[in-house]
């Protein structure tokens, strides 16, 4: 089974020292995930803004609830007026329920709020509620909620927040209810807030507001369970409710995703042997939970292949004691009994769905947390991660170097990797790193290095987190095991995708000062080995095909003076490195481009063209030769 992460990981303080080459988790920059998706629904309002409502939408009555147990990345907007916040399962450490709200420093497009300034502070994201009905309350009125500071993220400060505002309709003010500065993480803490009769009014609402750094996605907060009811006390803590705590589930015994054709060369043994699956209980009392799960073709939208347990499943589900903490989590483990895998099949990819489901013996407070569903994908890679990065992770030094392990089951080409590169504060998207596959670390066996002519640089995309990056030649691999990954050509860290809810930590291998290391930290490095000639679900970039009738390099080899000829009307960034990365010239284009290269000394380098635009990358090498 995949090794799921309990503990939080923690952010080092790092200095980028010559002395400091070791491996490092990094803070991200962006939200790639809400980031892609934005950009690619933009010209869709719908599919951005969830459930939107009408402009003559009524106000909402009690009670008001919400866990965050949905499949979306934005809030509900029949509950809440803004979207700021992050819906998500990754960021928080042992939640309450699946599904959280996220706050941090970046807007609704997963961008910071201020990039250009690193040390710019303030209000950052903030979760405002609907108008509510609150007159007419005969017993108490409470709010209460969950939080959590850091969970799977980057710690607060103390001098960070997060608060609670309450909108006085008498006076049209917003008062501060509660407040709680930054800390490390910690289990889930309830706070029960009583609202007294000058919040008792129609159109009465409450907000969450975080201060934070506002360059970056840091300063994690996580929320949920947001109730507001009347008839309660400062005592009603346990919550009428039996959830899911997670959505992240796997049919596969050693990855997350594999190659279809590989997969079927033996099935049986490739699929997991079990199936963990966890739900709480929030509240006082016992209930017998009646569990199954649903594997479903054509990613959801096909027959049913299996269901698991065929006949009623019950297994009791204990009390909630507020005295433990963390609560006790139930396992299901049920075994694969069909073997809908076998099913004979020409498709080269396939994705099911896997429904997880059950119902009480009595009804439960939220219905909505008791599905939840997950999709395998057989696609033309392998991977370890569940394709969302909580923290970035690098290794700094000119010439370190990082491989992911594989256990590649069946012969085949390699033909590119998938890699989710996260920007940060400075962008490094003119970095270069050389690709490489070796077939053993101990002895050093390197099996192919990416020629010096067509370097690499990291690409950041607004529509997809993970990006192609095509070897040169395609590399043909026998089955057995492999280590994916590149050497750096420059110093600065390159700071690749880490997702923090799968450990795999044993598999990632970096040499810093020529030794070959297992990662620091548990995680799973977000590189994937992409095989075959078959189409990639995700998008291909080849930043490094050389491109004649664009760019003309003469004379080559040349002595004291190269000419570049641009056959285009986009303007670049024009920068000549050497070998080992270092930067000789720079200068930006025009039709004709002349660099004096007089004073430089034999040997190869690369011109590197980035479109200012675009910030497509291309490479070309000239020889100095005198």
């Amino acid at each position: 089974m995949i090794k799921k992460i309990n503990i939080f990981t923690l952010i080092v303080v790092f200095t980028l020292t010559a002395n400091a080459q070791k491996d490092t988790l990094l803070e991200l920059g962006f939200n790639n995930k809400l980031k892609s998706y934005y950009n690619l629904n933009k010209e869709n309002p719908n599919a951005i803004f969830n459930k939107k409502p009408t402009n003559n939408k009524a106000v909402l009555t009690l009670p008001f609830l919400d866990d965050f147990s949905q499949e979306h990345f934005y809030p509900n907007l029949n509950l809440w007026m803004d979207i700021n916040v992050y819906i998500n399962t990754g960021f928080a450490d042992n939640p309450k329920s699946f599904g959280v709200a996220t706050f941090d420093g970046l807007d609704s497009t997963g961008t910071p709020y201020n990039f250009s300034n690193p040390t710019s502070y303030g209000p950052a994201d903030t979760l405002t509620s609907c108008p509510i009905n609150t007159s007419g309350i005969v017993d108490s009125l409470y709010l209460s909620f969950y939080y959590q500071p850091q969970g799977n993220g980057n710690k607060p400060e103390t001098k960070d927040s997060l608060r609670l505002e309450g909108f006085r309709v008498s006076d049209s003010t917003w008062v501060r209810l509660w407040s709680v500065e930054g800390a490390p993480n910690q289990p889930f803490e309830l706070v029960m807030i009583p609202l007294d009769t000058s919040f008792q009014k129609n159109g009465f609402q409450f907000r969450f507001i975080n201060w934070a750094t506002l360059s970056g996605n840091v300063d994690h907060w996580n929320l949920d369970y947001v109730y507001l009811n009347d008839n309660r006390t400062h005592a009603d803590t346990a919550l009428n409710d039996v959830s899911f705590i997670t959505d992240n589930f796997t049919l596969l015994e050693e990855f997350t995703a594999m190659p279809w054709e590989h997969y079927k060369t033996d099935s049986l043994n490739f699929m997991a042997k079990n199936m963990e699956v966890t739900y709480k209980n929030n509240h006082s009392v016992q209930y017998g939970v009646f569990y199954k799960y649903d594997v479903v073709d054509n990613n959801g939208a096909g027959s049913v292949l299996e269901t698991y347990p065929s006949t009623t499943s019950a297994k009791n589900a204990g009390a909630y004691s507020a005295l433990i903490e963390p609560q006790a989590v139930y396992d299901v483990t049920p075994t694969f009994i069909n073997d809908f895998y076998f099913a004979p099949t020409n498709d080269q990819t396939k994705v099911f769905q896997i429904k997880n489901y059950f119902s009480l013996a009595s009804a439960d407070f939220n219905v909505d947390n008791d599905t939840v569903n997950s999709y395998q994908v057989f696609g033309n890679y392998y991977a370890y991660d569940d394709g969302t990065a909580e923290l970035g992770y690098g290794v700094q030094g000119i010439g370190s170097k990082l491989a992911h392990e594989f256990d590649i089951k069946k012969s085949d080409t390699l033909t590119g990797f998938d890699i989710y590169f996260s920007p940060i504060m400075n962008n490094h998207s003119a970095e270069t790193f050389r690709l490489k596959v070796w077939s053993s670390l101990s002895p050093e066996v390197e099996i192919y290095s990416q020629p010096a002519s067509q370097f690499t640089s990291p690409i950041y995309s607004n529509t997809n987190e993970f990006l192609k990056y095509t070897l040169d030649v395609p590399l043909y691999l026998t089955a057995g095991t492999y280590y994916i990954g590149w050497e750096k050509i420059s110093q600065e860290f390159l700071n690749v995708g880490w997702d923090v809810n799968n450990d795999n930590s044993d598999k990632v291998h970096f040499n810093a000062v020529g030794v070959w290391q297992n990662a620091t930290y548990p995680g799973t490095l977000m590189l994937r080995p992409v095989f075959g000639s078959y189409a990639n679900p995700t998008v291909d970039i080849n930043e490094n095909i050389d491109q004649p009738e664009l760019f003309k390099i003469y004379p080559n080899p040349a002595q004291n003076e190269l000419n570049i000829s641009i056959n285009s009307s986009s303007n670049y960034h024009i920068s000549l490195v050497d070998i080992n990365g270092r930067l000789m010239v720079e200068t930006e284009s025009g039709l004709s481009t002349k660099i004096n290269t007089s004073a430089l000394a034999n040997g190869i380098y690369i011109v590197r063209f980035t479109n200012n635009t675009t910030q497509q990358i291309t490479h070309k090498k000239v020889i100095i030769s005198k």
